[in-house]
């Protein structure tokens, strides 16, 4: 109380804090940004040539337009940031350009003739594959009437209309630099001239696996050399980092496998009852109890596979099991067991009725009582009835006959009665699309064994709580004493079934590590990797839990540490080492070898090194891969550039050591239609358009991302 009353007595003083109080905070808001651990201060995730991406915008076009996207978060958040940078890059070139869409444009994108493919896509009738035109009419008659739109709509199409508008002005661009795509004459005539052009030869191939390389030594410049003959592979657009992780199973134990078999022990007893004293039906009972239960009757080799025999030697009534199959533990109950047959076919009337109208249901039995008496008495047959009476719309043209159908291409209670019943038999039942009245025409065993029909009842075989808490104390305890990576390696490699493992490059905004694949704890990693703080060789304090989606339990838990850094540019020798030590090892001792390699003849080559000569014919200047070559550059530009009979030096190539001698040489002859060429080369150049001048802004333009920040 004493304190309540000097606050009120200085009350002033209170004040005077909040304001200083509010007054740093709207300065921290003014001045700061975030960085990793901080929170958030600037709504600005991004700058695309200082056209800025705004969070709240981006997430109002997430909420929109792709809430109910199927892709994941990852893929979906990705789409977006794509959209956002390419329409800046689009309306920056347009706007150069002087290129626009109107209202009057857009309107007719949206419900015209030939709508934009946005509208196509998003608009298409599940059911039917076609543009679903009338419900476009409907939306298009609200939006003159100007009438009010339900919100969420009225948001979705707005971020639609933008998709539209970009589309629209990105085909544009792509038009105008269509129309600018000439091929010369020559260049055509040099085009058919590479791919018409042959060459015949002979060669030797030494494959790089049949070389010794135990007296070859690979130095740091070894590497480096192959890394500049391979730039576009081993430079790095972006800073990259690779993550290195010891991944922890947490698999059932064997005490956990025995309470699933009581489990399931203690319901076999009710499984096997009737369905009279169990008041429940086998179907109803096996999918309470995570089974199935199906209609079909299916071969020896359909059963369980680890259980087929025991199964196949049950009663109707009986059960098999607990058993171990695909990482569950199940019970199979055979229903019954007959022999069956394989195709049936049939002749029916069908008299259209809802299941739950009862009304409707009665009337359609009565009818197809009638039906069935007034064939029995005889007088017309069976098609002509279905002809007359029969609801099903393919009667017009089958007469209610269907031919060799198996068990899989009708309704449940339509199979059973044709399968089931007698050839000449009728047979009245009820599906959900009404009453049938069935002939069975024939019925067809390939056969006289046995086919079954079974029920399941089962249990995923998973960790309990108590072996899911018991591994994680034990990562727990080992990350609390490896606090480095040098002692987390030692703790790692005393695990027996445990080894840490290296991921490929990832870059900031990745949301995948490796193995591990793309979630929300493998974008914790990245973002910890990537983190201000983290050096290489930290161990993150995190120990990262990954679930199993399926059957929601702890499968893993991991420990991660940071490898390497690799900045933007080449890549550093010891980030690739290990990915190309074999191509640059091969490179090295192929050199050696052919420095070392007498070439007298192809015959004296291939008797030295244990391999045939042979021959390739018809080999063009374009060709990606000869068989029995390979893909080898080297080896076709020395088949044309050397003469007939002459033999080669040493051909160091992609797959081995190659000494080659040029049969025959055909150059191709002139082409007879050179228009016809230009067209087919523009055309092609045509199609790489829409994707490379995309490419191309992209490359030139200064984009920040800032899309870690957020997420």
């Amino acid at each position: 109380m004493a304190l309540i009353g000097k606050i009120r007595k200085n009350f002033w003083f209170v004040l005077l804090l909040l304001g200083l109080a509010l007054a740093a905070f709207i300065m921290m808001d003014m001045t700061g940004s975030s960085g990793p651990g901080g929170a958030v201060t600037s709504m600005t995730m991004g700058n695309v040539d200082g056209q800025k991406i705004n969070y709240q915008d981006f997430s109002r076009t997430e909420q929109a337009y792709y809430r109910n996207a199927g892709t994941d978060i990852f893929q979906k958040r990705k789409t977006i940031w794509d959209f956002y940078v390419e329409n800046a890059l689009v309306n920056k070139e347009a706007d150069a350009l002087g290129l626009n869409v109107s209202r009057e444009e857009l309107m007719d994108l949206q419900f015209g003739p030939n709508p934009s493919q946005i509208i196509q896509a998003n608009w298409r009738n599940p059911q039917t594959g076609q543009l679903d035109v009338a419900t476009l009419q409907q939306f298009r008659n609200t939006l003159e009437a100007g009438e009010a739109l339900n919100p969420e709509f009225e948001a979705y199409w707005g971020e639609q209309e933008k998709q539209i508008v970009k589309d629209a002005l990105q085909s544009k661009l792509n038009t105008l630099i269509n129309k600018g795509v000439y091929t010369p004459s020559w260049m055509a005539e040099e085009s058919f001239k590479m791919e018409n052009s042959k060459a015949d030869f002979k060669y030797v191939k030494i494959p790089f696996d049949n070389i010794d390389g135990s007296d070859v030594e690979l130095t740091d410049s070894d590497f480096k050399s192959y890394m500049n003959d391979n730039k576009e592979l081993y430079e790095e657009t972006e800073e990259s980092r690779v993550i290195e992780f010891a991944s922890f199973n947490v698999t059932a134990s064997e005490d956990d496998k025995e309470a699933i078999r009581q489990s399931l022990t203690d319901l076999k007893a009710e499984f096997v009852k009737t369905e009279l004293e169990r008041t429940t039906s086998d179907s109803l009972f096996a999918t309470s109890n995570r089974g199935s239960y199906s209609h079909i009757y299916g071969t020896i080799d359909q059963l369980p596979e680890v259980a087929r025999e025991q199964i196949a030697a049950l009663n109707s009534g009986e059960a098999y099991g607990p058993f171990e199959q695909s990482g569950n533990m199940l019970v199979v109950k055979l229903i019954d067991k007959r022999v069956y047959p394989d195709s049936v076919s049939v002749t029916h009337i069908l008299k259209n009725a809802v299941r739950t109208d009862v009304a409707a249901v009665a009337k359609a039995k009565a009818v197809i009582d009638s039906i069935e008496n007034a064939y029995k008495k005889g007088g017309k047959s069976f098609k002509d009835l279905a002809k007359e009476h029969s609801d099903d719309p393919g009667v017009v043209d089958n007469e209610g006959f269907y031919e060799s159908f198996d068990q899989t291409k009708m309704v449940k209670e339509f199979t059973v009665a044709s399968f089931k019943g007698k050839k000449g038999g009728l047979y009245t039942v009820q599906t959900d699309y009404g009453v049938h009245l069935i002939k069975v025409e024939n019925q067809v065993f390939n056969n006289q064994d046995n086919k079954f029909q079974i029920a399941t009842i089962g249990q995923a075989i998973i960790p309990s709580e108590q072996t899911q808490g018991d591994m994680y104390d034990k990562v727990s305890e080992i990350l609390s004493n490896n606090k480095t990576y040098d002692s987390l390696k030692a703790a790692v490699d005393a695990e027996s079934d445990v080894t840490l493992t290296s991921s490929p490059s990832i870059k900031k905004n990745d949301s995948a590590v490796g193995t591990l694949g793309s979630e929300q704890t493998s974008r914790d990693m990245v973002l910890w990797a990537y983190d201000s703080n983290t050096s290489i060789g930290d161990v993150s304090p995190e120990i990262y839990r990954y679930t199993d989606r399926v059957k929601y339990y702890d499968n893993k838990y991991v420990i991660a540490t940071l490898k390497s850094i690799n900045p933007k540019g080449m890549k550093s020798v010891a980030s690739v080492k290990d990915q190309i030590e074999a191509a640059v090892m091969n490179k090295k001792k192929g050199q050696k070898f052919a420095s070392a390699l007498s070439v007298t003849s192809l015959e004296d080559v291939a008797s030295q090194n244990a391999v045939e000569a042979l021959t390739a014919s018809g080999v063009s200047m374009v060709a990606q891969f000869v068989q029995g070559v390979g893909n080898e550059p080297k080896v076709i530009a020395a088949a044309f550039n050397l003469a007939p009979q002459t033999v080669s030096k040493p051909i160091v190539g992609n797959s081995g050591v190659f000494v080659i001698s040029p049969l025959s040489q055909q150059p191709a002859s002139a082409p007879n239609n050179i228009p016809f060429l230009k067209t087919s080369l523009a055309t092609s150049t045509k199609s790489q358009v829409s994707f490379k001048i995309m490419e191309n802004l992209k490359k030139r333009a200064n984009i920040e991302d800032g899309r870690s920040i957020f997420f």
